[in-house]
């Protein structure tokens, strides 16, 4: 959706609750309240939340009878299958500065901002841009598998990968509200929720996943560490200006003897020991 990261309209991803006990749990609802909205998600994004996708009349473009006038391709809606008069969204619609003011000035990561630091960003003359690849990051701790009444989404233990049993989903679509990058999502056709597989059919034969491979940049890149599972939670629970930090801190040091002997108790193969290294 467009305004994806809005969490107070979608309710994706964790919260802390409580200042001195401090507890985790899913923005989007509990138990409760997800056998309350089972037939009906209040946070779901609509199909008005997203561009209405599109193709052209490529055909027309070999078809057309002769004519002073050079033929066209107008726009098709993948959804309609009619003729598009104007197309008003589409992918990356908004990039660099692409909106107007007014539509920056509700981006929902300047919630918070003061009128003056507002005031200063519309003022810059110079804007450096950091392209971020918008991916699924098959998370340590998943939104998307929390928030299955099914249990329908599960990561995989072997290697992370984050996962849809095409058997077990019964098409709630709790797991799209629940993502907070909504990179969950209802194939209409299949009536079943799904999303990056990661390749791991790849993986598994020693190779990156497509889009990994074919990345100039190398913006997207895959690899292996070794990390402290049992602090993920609290890890979670960090304050929002030291998640980062936090998060950096659980990935510990593949040459650290201590580290590696840790591994090896948990049943980590030397393999995996040394691609980390």
């Amino acid at each position: 959706p467009t305004r994806w990261e809005d969490q107070t309209k979608y309710r994706g991803g964790w919260v802390v609750d409580g200042q001195r006990q401090k507890s985790l749990r899913l923005r989007l609802q509990g138990k409760w309240g997800t056998l309350s909205n089972i037939f009906y998600n209040p946070y779901l994004p609509t199909l008005d939340d997203y561009y209405e996708p599109w193709t052209y009349d490529y055909q027309n473009l070999i078809s057309a009878p002769l004519a002073d006038e050079q033929p066209t391709a107008r726009a098709i809606s993948m959804v309609t299958g009619k003729y598009m008069d104007t197309i008003e969204a589409g992918p990356n619609w908004d990039d660099d500065l692409g909106g107007s003011q007014v539509y920056a000035n509700n981006d929902p990561n300047f919630d918070g901002a003061s009128d003056e630091e507002m005031r200063q960003i519309n003022e810059i003359n110079s804007t450096v841009f950091f392209y971020l690849p918008r991916i699924c990051n098959h998370c340590l701790n998943p939104g998307c598998v929390a928030a299955c009444p099914q249990g329908a989404l599960y990561k995989r233990g072997e290697d992370g990968v984050v996962l849809v049993s095409q058997e077990r989903c019964r098409a709630w679509r709790m797991c799209v509200s629940g993502c907070p990058y909504k990179k969950t999502y209802f194939n209409w056709s299949t009536g079943k929720a799904e999303k990056c597989i990661l390749c791991y059919p790849r993986l598994e034969s020693g190779q990156p996943p497509a889009c990994f491979h074919s990345c100039v940049g190398r913006i997207r890149y895959i690899g292996l560490v070794l990390y402290d599972a049992d602090a993920i939670e609290e890890t979670a629970k960090s304050p929002q200006d030291q998640l980062v930090m936090a998060q950096r801190n659980i990935i510990k040091d593949p040459f650290d003897p201590e580290i590696i002997a840790a591994a090896r108790a948990n049943g980590i193969p030397d393999s995996k020991i040394e691609a980390a290294q």
